[in-house]
């Protein structure tokens, strides 16, 4: 399978969403009616692209694994990185740096069992973002028995309007929050799959591997973006906790409104992804976006509070495009931090999230790795 150097560029403009989104939602909390829009916009669509893209390059060398060596493998590249980075900035709290963790109440010494226990549980308590990478791994669990069914477009179409009716429809009237029936994500699956289904149509389809006139391609972005901005608040829920789909807590809202959305915002992500220069250093940051995504837990708990309550108190945020040139220059400053501690991760500690010591994957590796947050949110 050919690598695309033009979805390694999708994954790291998909993780600068990440940054955008926790960044502006912080901003949402101190009662910012543009950050709320802002927030939503970006989280109509951006957890869903992580799937999708996952699914559009997952080897199909590695289902054919023994799986024994599928499961070491799956530890080695998933849950390492997940237990390292989902404890590390508990540490960090402990040596007493202020942070904030929604999830536990850290002023007790049981608050910091029940963080521990939650983060083995599968719900990140110190590293909250890191919910997709244990989404993921139950995910990857369940198309390793089940690839071999979509051997055709027809199967694979009705797989993911399959999975993804199995998963509005439990998500809707189970609220696994309320009834503390988290367990690794797994509530998050089924609709997770149905992206990642898609992700792996399109792979099959050819059509990233297709030319198109690069007028087309910004025609295309640009009605996306349209598409998106029109859209995107027609969804009005139902939800839960927050008024916005927010697929961790599996709300999506509109069942019709919020797929078209989401399909829509993603292709508009792998269409500006394929307008922007093939610089191979960004195309780097793309390949490693598992560490990038995971330093940007420290960013959430103990960065972006205070970042948003300056930006709260001195600038107009009340404003939405002071707030949005605000909240990119804040993206753009915690990436210019995070990305050269990635590439030193992964050039000198790569055995924290799965690497080879030369910083390549390892030799069952060397298809392109899953999307977003794991090798691949």
């Amino acid at each position: 399978m050919i690598r695309l150097g033009s979805i390694d560029t999708a994954r790291f403009l998909a993780i600068g969403l990440v940054f955008y989104g926790h960044l502006v939602e912080q901003v949402m909390y101190l009662g910012s009616e543009p950050a709320a829009l802002q927030y939503k916009w970006v989280y109509s669509f951006h957890m869903a692209l992580f799937f999708l893209l996952s699914g559009m390059v997952a080897s199909e060398r590695r289902l054919a694994m023994p799986l024994l060596s599928f499961i070491g493998r799956m530890a080695r590249t998933r849950l390492v990185p997940y237990l390292v980075f989902g404890f590390v900035p508990m540490v960090v709290a402990l040596a007493g740096v202020p942070g904030w963790f929604p999830t536990v109440d850290l002023t007790a010494t049981a608050g910091w069992v029940e963080g521990g226990i939650s983060t083995l549980m599968g719900l990140p308590a110190f590293n909250i973002p890191l919910w997709f990478l244990a989404s993921l791994i139950v995910l990857e669990l369940v198309h390793q028995g089940l690839a071999r069914f979509w051997t055709s477009t027809s199967r694979l179409l009705l797989a993911i309007v399959f999975f993804y009716s199995v998963g509005y429809l439990f998500n809707r009237h189970v609220d696994v929050l309320a009834l503390e029936l988290l367990f690794w994500m797994a509530h998050v699956v089924p609709l997770g799959y149905a992206f990642y289904l898609t992700g792996v149509l399109v792979r099959r389809s050819g059509l990233l591997e297709r030319e198109w006139p690069r007028l087309g391609v910004v025609a295309a972005t640009l009605a996306c973006i349209g598409v998106v901005t029109l859209t995107y608040d027609l969804n009005q829920g139902p939800f839960r906790l927050l008024e916005a789909v927010v697929m961790m807590f599996g709300t999506v809202g509109h069942p019709l409104l919020f797929p078209l959305t989401a399909l829509v915002g993603s292709l508009m992500v792998i269409l500006l992804a394929r307008l922007l220069p093939a610089w191979a250093w960004l195309q780097h940051l793309g390949a490693i976006t598992l560490i990038v995504y995971c330093l940007h837990g420290f960013f959430y708990h103990f960065v972006n509070p205070p970042l948003a309550a300056w930006m709260h108190a001195n600038l107009a945020v009340d404003s939405g495009w002071v707030l949005a040139i605000a909240t990119t220059a804040g993206t753009l400053a915690s990436l210019a931090i995070a990305a050269p501690v990635a590439v030193l991760i992964d050039r000198y500690l790569p055995e924290m999230v799965g690497r080879g010591r030369t910083g390549q994957p390892p030799a069952e590796d060397n298809e392109p790795p899953a999307a977003g947050p794991a090798q691949t949110p």
